[in-house]
């Protein structure tokens, strides 16, 4: 499934459905897509402006990032629905005998680590949004400076998305280290994700 080439109507109306996907993660990506969209839409509004002149080599240079970073997000979008089916095979394993539940759990535990990995990912890249949206603030055009506002609004609400899809994976994970890891990489994000 490429959810980046649906409609706006079709792709809400799939969100809204009772199937599992597309979920919290994919919306995450898209909401990320948009912040970094509004970033390249001040960015279309400075270049080629006299006004702007003296900073047009640091917003081309942000251009040209957030354009990588809106296909990175699109990317991302589709990714952690294939992910996701790694999810879906270990729900469908047979638990019935010892030995059974014994596997499912162990694959259960790989899964749940795997699950965490392209929320994280997005999770860097909107911070580097966020960067951008702020290296060019105050040096863009002025009457576009909202929209850089909200931006950053909009990855900050993706990052906070992205975080709880992997809190919610880390209550099943028993790897001690890798739970650490994870709680660690919060603490750089703790002012974002704060409630």
């Amino acid at each position: 499934m490429e959810y980046r080439k649906e409609t706006i109507e079709k792709f809400l109306e799939k969100l809204g459905s009772s199937d599992s996907m597309p979920g919290g993660g994919v919306a995450s990506s898209l909401v990320a897509a948009n912040g970094i969209s509004l970033i390249l839409m001040v960015c279309n509004l400075t270049i080629g402006k006299d006004k702007y002149k003296e900073n047009e080599s640091l917003v081309v240079s942000v251009k040209e990032e957030a354009e990588k970073l809106k296909e990175k997000f699109l990317e991302l979008m589709d990714k952690d629905a294939e992910t996701f089916k790694v999810m879906e095979k270990v729900f469908a394993m047979p638990n019935e005998t010892e030995e059974e539940k014994r596997l499912r759990k162990e694959k259960m535990q790989e899964a749940c680590k795997i699950c965490c990995e392209t929320p994280r990912e997005m999770i860097e890249y909107a911070l580097r949004g966020i960067e951008l949206a702020n290296s060019i603030l105050g040096k863009s055009n002025k009457s576009a400076e909202s929209d850089l506002i909200v931006s950053a609004i909009f990855l900050k609400a993706a990052i906070k998305g992205a975080w709880e899809n992997i809190a919610i994976n880390l209550k099943y994970i028993n790897d001690e280290k890798f739970v650490k890891e994870q709680e660690s990489f919060k603490q750089k994000i703790k002012d974002l994700i704060k409630q």
